[in-house]
């Protein structure tokens, strides 16, 4: 029996070959600097893991929740979203959990797309979007954004000019895997966009509570347009990653689709993982802090980076990420000769797309305080002029 033509047409990121290479290092003991993938180098509050395990051995902690999650999980998310963002969501009828953002962006895209509908995406974008959208036989449309000295600038004009007739617009504020993020302007304009042209805008907002430099807002601070869905994670803000939960909230109508998905695809959210969710959310201050461990991290790799040679720092406002470039060098050769010289884990750029050719991104939220000292002293020494046998003069803009 052969394989369907639509999934071998996705390859797996080279993520996956990343992280297994540096797992193989560390298991045969040598030290290495994993800036890849963002696993947020700390775990949940230790009150919500003790509250956790007081549950254990209660027998509906392991069984089914409801589809959308359990009525006391999504009380406290909703909570947390009117008092922190002054936003207003019906739980379970306007907001539902997920088994992480990924799925919850399966059941956006699902919700307001019919096959052979074109989506545009901003590129560089997330690669689990793209598969995402081409193995749901959708059109991806995208469009490049600008490369400066200060970062990568979002492209306004080109989507205003190419959202007519798309079923969708994919935006990941603040950015992965660039980190850029957008001011107030530009997101009331990409909602005004939309709305024009009867498409859905579909917001990522993984890495909001990382947002430092751009407009915490959102639309629905102001109202309810029918047209947004948003989705996120719990996995960074709160360190818990291998519990996969997420969210996903929009119009009634919208998400009464997206549970069609969910329930045919997960079921429902891991009951304890929203047990370990709204103990979490008692943790008062507990992100705050480590946003500023993040935004820290950020400026430690900022420094180090104008030390290398040949990889060149490219400004971010949030999200867990730079995308560096690295000029006369291929993507996937200089995150070669930075794992196996340099023992720093990163990811090739052209795996976000063809903008970010010539690119790595690399994961500053992600190292230990016993690490980061080490790994900045690793990063500033990188020349990767002398692989790349061209001379890092190169300079966008």
């Amino acid at each position: 029996m052969r394989a369907s033509n639509r999934m071998k047409a996705v390859h797996m990121p080279p993520i996956h070959n990343v992280m297994n290479r540096v797992r193989e290092m560390k298991a045969r003991g040598e030290k290495v600097f994993s800036m890849a993938q963002a696993v947020p180098w700390y775990g949940p509050p230790d009150s919500a893991v003790e509250a956790l395990k007081k549950c254990l051995h209660d027998s509906g902690t392991h069984l089914y929740s409801p589809d959308p999650g359990t009525p006391s999980a999504l009380e406290a998310v909703a909570g947390d979203l009117r008092m922190r963002r002054g936003i207003e969501v019906e739980p379970g009828r306007e907001l539902h959990l997920t088994c992480g953002a990924s799925q919850a962006f399966l059941g956006a895209i699902l919700s307001v797309t019919d096959p052979g509908d074109r989506v545009l995406l901003i590129e560089p974008y997330y690669f689990d979007h793209m598969f995402a959208v081409r193995f749901c036989s959708l059109i991806p449309d995208v469009i490049p954004m600008r490369e400066t000295r200060g970062g990568w600038e979002f492209p306004m004009d080109e989507v205003s000019g190419r959202a007519r007739g798309a079923r969708a617009v994919v935006l990941v504020n603040p950015g992965n895997p660039t980190g850029s993020v957008l001011n107030r302007d530009e997101l009331e304009a990409m909602v005004e966009i939309t709305d024009r042209e009867g498409c859905a805008l579909i917001v990522d907002e993984t890495y909001e509570r990382f947002n430092f430099l751009g407009s915490d807002r959102h639309p629905w601070q102001s109202g309810k347009p029918g047209h947004v869905l948003t989705l996120g994670s719990f996995s960074k803000s709160f360190g818990i990653p291998g519990w996969r939960l997420g969210y996903l909230f929009g119009s009634a109508e919208l998400m009464a689709e997206a549970l069609k998905v969910q329930d045919s695809v997960v079921i429902c959210p891991p009951t304890p993982a929203q047990i370990l969710l709204e103990h979490c959310l008692k943790s008062e201050g507990f992100t705050r802090e480590k946003a500023s461990g993040v935004r820290r991290r950020l400026e430690a790799c900022r420094k180090a980076m104008e030390k290398a040679v040949g990889l060149e720092w490219r400004d971010c406002g949030g999200g867990f990420f730079t995308l560096a470039a690295c000029p006369g060098m291929n993507g996937y050769r200089a995150a070669e000769v930075l794992l196996e010289r340099y023992r720093i884990g990163t990811i090739p750029g052209g795996a976000f797309g063809d903008a970010g050719e010539g690119h790595v991104r690399v994961s500053f939220g992600c190292l230990p305080d016993e690490m980061l000292s080490e790994a900045m002293e690793a990063l500033a020494s990188v020349n990767l002029t002398s692989v790349a046998g061209t001379p890092a003069t190169r300079k966008p803009g």
